[in-house]
């Protein structure tokens, strides 16, 4: 018998390009945090800001994130309660990445604005493709359950510390009309 030596090669692993993911907020490092209510003295002169910062981890494939801040999201104005509605306080493009980068953050200082009392602050993040074409600060709504993260602080601005911290002046939802 003659025996040939010989090797079998298998075929390379087929490699895929990882896929997209939704951001994730790490809240753990968030700085502040979102789990108490902030009170901000606004009378304080020089008022050097609220410095908000959150680490965000995705798998991106390619597409850049963009964040959006706002005051009051989805608050309508009610004057008669001191409620200016929404406001886009910024909205920031974050460079794309993958999910094993721990360097991206989202950074913002807020200086207070707008009447005392109970507000809050989101923070919205998703890929930019999923944000409305005509609109860079909010959701498409078809990309929204898939596709975004959020998180959202309760800020009571009072003109001094022993102005109460009550959060009972906190805006509200308007209920349906029932039937």
């Amino acid at each position: 018998m003659l025996f040939a030596e010989s090797c079998i090669v298998a075929d390379p692993p087929e490699y895929r390009a990882p896929g997209r993911t939704r951001p994730v907020l790490n809240m753990y490092s968030g700085v502040p945090t979102a789990t108490q209510a902030l009170v901000i003295d606004t009378s304080l002169p020089n008022n050097p800001g609220t410095k908000f910062s959150v680490q965000v981890r995705s798998e991106d494939a390619g597409e850049p994130l963009r964040a959006s801040f706002f005051l009051d999201y989805q608050i309508k104005q009610n004057f008669q309660q001191g409620q200016l509605g929404e406001y886009n306080l910024v909205t920031k493009t974050i460079p794309a990445s993958t999910y094993d980068n721990l360097g991206r953050t989202f950074d913002y200082t807020w200086r207070p604005m707008g009447t005392q009392g109970c507000h809050f602050l989101t923070l919205i993040v998703a890929h930019r493709d999923s944000f409305k074409a005509d609109d860079e600060s909010h959701l498409d709504q078809q990309y929204a359950d898939d596709d975004a993260a959020l998180v959202t602080w309760t800020v009571n601005l009072v003109k001094s510390p022993v102005d109460g911290t009550t959060l009972s002046n906190c805006p509200t939802r308007e209920e349906p009309a029932g039937p």
